[in-house]
């Protein structure tokens, strides 16, 4: 975990920011230290006399504003997904009710972000056995992985949790490949939400 906010209960590993459960998405990105951009760059190296310089053409550095950080090499075609667009998704959720920002942080060094909002409807199976519902969206600033935006009863605090609930399947799920811009409406309506 490199950063990460949440509300609730403290998480089995106990790192993290406490908030409270009322926060805005706006507020949760704050809070969980993802408040950055990333950028694409164009790709440059030295030839072998150290002194030469030549670009690498249709290769780009995905860099992380706030510190330089390289995330990872693209193509020209990869789209990035601003974290503030990823937490923007939740707002119409949040304002009227129906969830709360949960948990959100950064793993990997940046490269895969999430943010989990806490579906305010829990039911029971057996007497005291409560199901919480959230919905979870996982977006990753690296090659070859989707943008994913899905329903799932796992509270995600880490890499393990992020990776259990990415692997089991949903009826309720979207993926988004990076090759095309996010739709945020489209995807609420392929959810059902």
């Amino acid at each position: 975990v490199e950063t990460m906010a949440y509300a609730g209960n403290v998480p089995w590993h106990g790192l993290g920011t406490r908030v409270p459960n009322d926060l805005s998405p706006e507020q949760m990105l704050e809070k969980a230290g993802l408040n950055w951009e990333v950028e694409k760059k164009e790709l440059y190296f030295f030839g072998d006399d150290d002194e030469t310089v030549y670009h690498a053409p249709g290769k780009q550095a995905l860099i992380r504003t706030s510190d330089n950080t390289v995330l990872d090499m693209v193509g020209e075609e990869w789209n990035p997904l601003q974290n503030v667009e990823a937490f923007e998704f939740f707002d119409d959720f949040v304002k009227s009710g129906d969830m709360e920002m949960h948990t959100a942080g950064s793993l990997v060094d940046g490269r895969r972000v999430w943010a989990l909002a806490k579906v305010n409807d829990a039911f029971e199976v057996f007497k005291e056995d409560i199901i919480e519902q959230y919905l979870l969206f996982s977006n990753p600033h690296t090659y070859g992985m989707t943008i994913d935006v899905r329903m799932t009863p796992i509270r995600v605090v880490c890499n393990n949790t992020l990776t259990l609930s990415l692997r089991n399947e949903s009826n309720r799920m979207v993926k988004v490949n990076h090759r095309r811009a996010f739709d945020a409406e489209l995807v609420k309506e392929t959810l059902g939400v």
